[in-house]
């Protein structure tokens, strides 16, 4: 929001500190009215059917998870207004699989695209911010502290790790839901003796920094849609170990772009971590193959211009 702000974008809440709200429904029609809009873009499923029941324009729907992801009482407002969409975008295929029943629009697959600039001296700086040497190898984690992120496999697989060798040094970038989940996370780390592996910066608007600073990127996830944090990291060279969810087989391909391994395995997460470290050249020629394929199929550029042709195409121009 401040990176728009700072561009002169007008931003506009429609809801309060506990997020969308009964009250959040004529607020948001109305400003709907007020600013003459010709079409609304809404994303995730609660604003998509806030969206759908106040909206006198076009509503886009852009769906970034499996919907079996969600709550049940979600799901199921979400399906009810679904016939209200305009048009529907899933950032995957693996995420269209799971809305193509669903009663409206068949979904358009529109991958998501990022563009990331990191100077050397920036991932030099995060690693002295950190206090790690140049040669002490450092695994990166973005991800915010959710019920699916796989903090706790992540935590489990350092314990394995720390079995094996003690030079290295883990960082988890990532805001927290709810009060307290940052510190629930932190103190899990230590009851498992890991406490001094791993460090949660919280939120950070520079988390590229860090990844760019990283030899390994990981994605301990048991549900994805398309991660932007993969994409950012493979867009920055950094070889990536993620789990096989959602759409991330579509982007980490096995022995190509990255390594795969299956969700909430701690220690096949610890034996792929390992053999990243201890293969570089291997590790770095899948991260080469990784940095071409997003700069060839997920660019912000190509995925900013198939919303305008998909804007066009519900304006009726």
């Amino acid at each position: 929001m401040a990176d728009l702000e700072r561009l002169d974008v007008p931003v506009y809440m429609v809801g309060d500190r506990r997020g969308l709200t009964v009250r959040s429904l004529p607020r948001l029609r109305s400003l709907t009215e007020s600013l003459g809009a010709r079409v609304v873009h809404a994303h995730l499923p609660a604003m998509g059917v806030a969206t759908r029941l106040t909206s006198p324009a076009p509503v886009i729907y852009t769906e970034h998870n499996l919907v079996g992801s969600y709550h049940r009482v979600t799901r199921w407002a979400n399906r009810i207004t679904y016939r209200r969409n305009s048009a529907v975008v899933a950032v995957s295929n693996e995420v269209a699989d799971t809305v193509k029943g669903y009663p409206g629009p068949a979904p358009l697959v529109i991958p998501n695209g990022v563009v990331c600039r990191v100077s050397a001296e920036e991932a030099v700086l995060a690693r002295k911010e950190l206090g790690i040497e140049p040669e002490r190898p450092l695994i990166v984690h973005v991800g915010n502290i959710r019920p699916h992120k796989g903090h706790v496999t992540l935590i489990e697989a350092i314990a394995v790790i720390g079995q094996r060798r003690e030079d290295f040094q883990v960082v988890s970038v990532g805001g927290e839901k709810h009060p307290g989940d940052l510190e629930r996370i932190r103190q899990y780390a230590t009851r498992r003796g890991v406490a001094d592996k791993i460090r949660f910066l919280g939120r950070r608007e520079d988390a590229l920094r860090f990844v760019a600073a990283g030899d390994v990127f990981v994605n301990p996830s048991t549900v994805e849609g398309l991660p932007l944090a993969v994409l950012e990291a493979m867009a920055l060279g950094t070889p990536v170990v993620a789990t096989a969810v959602g759409g991330v087989p579509s982007v980490v391909r096995q022995g190509e772009t990255g390594i795969l391994v299956d969700p909430g395995d701690p220690k096949a997460l610890a034996e792929a971590i390992l053999f990243a470290l201890d293969h570089p050249a291997e590790t770095e020629g899948y991260a080469r193959a990784a940095h071409r394929l997003v700069e060839s199929t997920y660019s912000l550029e190509r995925m900013v211009g198939a919303y305008e042709d998909l804007y066009r195409s519900v304006l009726g121009g």
